[in-house]
């Protein structure tokens, strides 16, 4: 009885952990084609982010902001402050700047 119950707990793990497993490949698949079909590379976000606040970008990521795919960046300023920039990754623009005191919507 004991082997029949640990062989049942094995395959409802293993079924869970499958399942589990599709639902993240499926949004991460997601998330690969909409980078790959996006006509701005990541590059051009972070100069674009650069750009408009002066500072320099620490880190990026790729995205699902409300339904639209936007490029985040980190950046830090000359004199220390830590400004979060999204950029439309389908146009460049400016979408957000983020400061440790404010929103500042584009």
């Amino acid at each position: 009885m004991t082997k029949y119950l640990r062989n049942i707990t094995i395959s409802t793990v293993g079924a869970f952990s499958l399942s589990i497993a599709g639902f993240v490949f499926s949004d991460d698949h997601a998330e690969h084609q909409a980078f790959l079909a996006t006509p701005i590379s990541l590059s051009q976000a972070i100069a674009a982010a650069e750009s408009k606040s002066g500072a320099k970008a620490i880190s990026a990521e790729f995205e699902d902001e409300n339904g639209k795919w936007v490029y985040s960046i980190e950046l830090i300023s000359t004199s220390g402050h830590e400004l979060e920039v999204e950029v439309d990754s389908q146009t460049a623009a400016i979408l957000k700047i983020e400061t440790d005191d404010k929103d500042v919507a584009y």
